[in-house]
């Protein structure tokens, strides 16, 4: 894996952190919705099993990324507008049945998503939701990336954990192009000291890697519990205004806010 930046009309980024709990789909769902009522054209594609980002949907039924995988459908066929400007292709509880097709289908087939999202030049931003444990489907929305952004939770130890996840990605997809653009934060609660502590570890080892901080707010799993983003629960939330700015930081530069 080369960590180097990549210039591309196109976004394509994987939201992924090997531990679980990180916030990963929360952000990923948030992110997208912070970008849509930005006017960007985004797509999120939901790599995990449990399925929690395609939830932002509803109910629905149709391909998935495991007709994708699989060859059983087009990735145009498996597109749903989830809000204006805002569209998912969603997983399934059988995507571990893409996994095992990737395996017996070969090296080639890891770059199945990778030729699949190619036509997709309506979206200006391609983002994908991660499973935290590695996978053949990890890998194959690993080499479709050229981005990786990681929510990272403050607890002991996160240094290490993501240097050793570095390690493993080095080692797994060896020579594709990957830019880290972003360690974020996520579920930040400062009122404990040890959070500052934390915090500045990230800073001195990451530097402007480090993007601002997502707060811990109650309003989130509120708004997930009715299907809704942060920002159709309460824009003016704690998590609202973070997400705002870490979309600001790591996708709209010098654009204003409005």
């Amino acid at each position: 894996m080369k960590l180097q930046k990549e210039e591309s009309m196109q976004r394509r980024v994987s939201i992924f952190n090997m531990k679980g709990g990180t916030g990963k789909s929360t952000l990923a769902v948030n992110l997208a919705h912070a970008l849509a009522l930005k006017n960007q054209s985004v797509l999120l594609i939901d790599c995990d099993l449990q399925g929690n980002a395609s939830s932002i949907l509803g109910e629905r039924t149709g391909p998935t990324l495991t007709d994708i995988l699989t060859g059983n459908a087009q990735v145009s066929q498996a597109i749903y507008q989830a809000r204006e400007n805002f569209a998912v292709v969603p997983a399934d509880r059988q995507l571990n049945t893409a996994a095992n097709y990737i395996v017996s289908k070969g090296r080639k087939a890891y770059s199945v998503l990778h030729r699949a999202v190619q036509d997709l030049s309506q979206y200006d931003i391609l983002l994908f939701d991660h499973s935290p444990s590695y996978s053949t489907v990890t890998e194959a929305a690993l080499l479709a990336s050229t981005e990786l952004l990681i929510p990272c939770e403050l607890a002991p130890y996160p240094i290490e954990g993501l240097l050793g996840m570095f390690n493993k990605l080095q080692d797994e997809l060896d020579d594709h192009q990957l830019a880290i653009i972003g360690i974020v934060p996520f579920n930040v609660d400062l009122r404990y000291n040890m959070t500052h502590q934390y915090i500045e570890e990230l800073q001195t080892t990451f530097k402007d890697k480090v993007t601002p901080l997502v707060r811990t707010d109650a309003a989130i799993p509120k708004a997930q519990a009715y299907r809704q983003t942060i920002f159709e629960y309460d824009a003016q939330s704690k998590a609202a205004q973070d997400i705002q700015k870490v979309v600001q930081h790591l996708f709209l530069g010098g654009m204003t806010n409005g």
